[in-house]
């Protein structure tokens, strides 16, 4: 698949600092909830002032009651925790029994950003899921472990049931071009190759990577500390840096080690 470059995201949300240097309180509005409504800032700043660190069992069935306001879809029987940092709530669904696990954020960015949670997903604490201009989708009965990032400014599309161990980066787009000299890199605009997908049933090991332009096949599992930064086929298991099929999960030997095919 062909590179394509666009404008740096980071320098999308310089201009919209810049242009609004007049009127600040409405830059800040526009990053938090997507737009440069006071109201819906004040809105947003009560419920969260209020609600984001009240600890136990009161501080869940506050956060359910309250949050619905602020997403433009909650399913019944959401979980969210402790101090979940929100960003362009309009633009974040979460389905049905979804758990979001204390310090999580969720920033959906820019005037493309979405963020769609699935029914049953569990995202573990400390993980940060980053939809900059682009759109991030989680399929249903997912589980996303502790201290992870979910990033794009493209497309970043995880199937059902998928399951992906700590500290793993799923990167898609977002990549600095660097080809002239003559400005810096932050103003060359980046990179993107698509975007990346894990279809249904796939399990990523923990600290591993995935890039941008990757799919990752269905049923396939991907082996602690590794680097995916080709396409990995359905039903096979792989690890490595870079990632290398090591045998099928169908018993059939038809991916042996070293076979990148």
């Amino acid at each position: 698949m062909n590179n394509t470059t666009q404008q740096n995201p980071h320098t999308q949300t310089q201009t919209v600092l810049d242009q609004s240097r007049t009127a600040p309180l409405r830059a800040y509005a526009q990053w938090v909830v997507g737009s440069p409504s006071l109201a819906a800032l004040a809105k947003h700043e009560f419920l969260t002032g209020l609600c984001a660190a009240w600890p136990g069992a009161l501080g869940y069935w506050l956060r359910r009651r309250t949050y619905r306001y602020l997403f433009a879809r909650t399913g019944t029987a959401a979980i969210i925790g402790r101090n979940v940092t929100i960003r362009g709530a309009k633009k974040i669904v979460l389905g049905a029994g979804v758990s979001i696990d204390d310090n999580v954020v969720l920033d959906a960015r820019g005037p493309n950003g979405r963020i769609e949670i699935g029914d049953g997903v569990l995202i573990s604490r400390n993980t940060i899921i980053r939809a900059r201009n682009g759109i991030i989708r989680i399929g249903a009965g997912s589980d996303i472990g502790a201290n992870c990032l979910l990033a794009t400014d493209q497309r970043l599309i995880l199937g059902r049931q998928v399951l992906v161990a700590a500290y793993t980066y799923l990167c898609a787009g977002g990549n600095h071009a660097y080809h002239r000299t003559d400005i810096p890199m932050i103003e060359q605009g980046f990179t993107c190759k698509g975007g990346t997908s894990i279809e249904d049933d796939v399990w990523i090991g923990a600290h591993s990577t995935v890039l941008d332009g990757v799919t990752i096949g269905h049923g396939t599992i991907l082996g602690a500390h590794s680097l995916a930064n080709r396409d990995i086929p359905p039903y096979v298991i792989a690890w490595g840096q870079p990632a290398t099929l090591r045998r099928s999960r169908n018993g059939d030997g038809s991916a042996s080690a070293g076979d990148n095919s």
